[in-house]
């Protein structure tokens, strides 16, 4: 927001330098994007787009741990031997947290929180395929039928962090993996959003063992809404200490 700023002050100072006018096209251009009503609506749109989604990963990564202690239990065993009792963990420390972070990809994956992302709009004429779509054509991504395609995901219904590991037990990227979207317009929010969601979990399961409190199952299906979320659930978090 700061640097924002800053050029929203750069573009005023040389509309004065200039007479009121600007002699480039493209400093025309940037004084059409670079105002405060611009900084307005990007702040809105971070903070109303990055909390819920994030939040609601969070939700279903609480719901599957309660659900399958034995993944719970080897995310635990493996903070413990990496990051240790005497800290908390890093967002660097993602990098030598490979079974941690293939739990989080799974579970974006298992559970794709925005199943048709966002809408876009066809810049112009375009052929994809032997379709013809029109500029200005409404366009959405079923990420959710990326995800759960059986011909690229065995058993796509069945929860295994081990898709995103090699044989070696590191982490391996997956180009059918796209919960934030593809191509040049990806989720403007995309690495806060990894970071927020492997701090807090990381955070939670470093503390607390996540437990069901009542012994009985719970079903793991969504509720679609702005985001595809899971059912109110109560849970019980049990210091590790």
């Amino acid at each position: 927001m700061d640097v924002f700023l800053n050029e929203i002050e750069k573009n005023a100072e040389n509309t004065l330098a200039d007479g009121g006018g600007s002699s480039t096209p493209d400093a025309n251009d940037r004084a059409n994007f670079i105002h405060e009503k611009s900084l307005t609506a990007t702040a809105v749109e971070l903070f109303l787009a990055g909390t819920d989604t994030a939040a609601t990963v969070l939700r279903w990564a609480l719901l599957y741990m309660m659900t399958l202690p034995e993944i719970q239990a080897k995310v635990q065993q493996e903070l413990d031997s990496v990051v240790g009792r005497s800290r908390m963990p890093k967002w660097a420390d993602r990098l030598i947290l490979p079974y941690t972070e293939a739990v989080l990809l799974e579970i974006q994956r298992i559970r794709t929180v925005l199943p048709l992302g966002a809408p876009h709009v066809a810049a112009k004429d375009t052929k994809i395929g032997d379709y013809d779509v029109p500029k200005g054509s409404i366009i959405v991504s079923n990420l959710w039928a990326v995800h759960n395609d059986p011909d690229i995901w065995t058993e796509p219904d069945q929860f295994r962090p081990e898709r995103f590991l090699d044989e070696d037990g590191k982490l391996r990227h997956r180009e059918e993996f796209i919960p934030f979207s593809a191509g040049h317009r990806v989720c403007l929010g995309e690495n806060l959003a990894k970071m927020e969601i492997f701090i807090f979990f990381t955070y939670i399961l470093h503390t607390f063992t996540i437990k069901n409190p009542y012994n009985k199952p719970y079903s793991l299906k969504g509720i679609s809404g702005v985001t595809f979320g899971p059912i109110d659930v109560e849970i019980v978090a049990e210091n590790r200490d």
